[in-house]
């Protein structure tokens, strides 16, 4: 397919061009809201209250294997 000499878009190219300009424009009423807040980094109130009082997050490299933690429990065997 040629170009038009006229400097016209094809159907492809507008089409592309306005799904381009649709998702710029939610991309903005997106960003809007984050932008709306006085102090995005502000702590918010949790939808569920927390029912944990304290937490141990342990993230090691090389730890042992799921399988070698496995503890087997004959009694639940039924």
């Amino acid at each position: 397919m040629s170009k038009d000499c006229c400097g016209r878009p094809s159907r492809r190219e507008l089409l592309k061009s306005a799904a381009c300009g649709f998702g710029l424009t939610a991309l903005t009423h997106l960003w809007a809201d984050a932008v709306a807040s006085d102090d995005p980094l502000a702590p918010r109130a949790a939808q569920i209250p927390p029912r944990a009082s304290r937490v141990i997050f342990l993230f090691m490299h090389g730890g042992p294997s799921h399988l070698d933690t496995f503890d087997y429990k004959p009694r639940l065997q039924a």
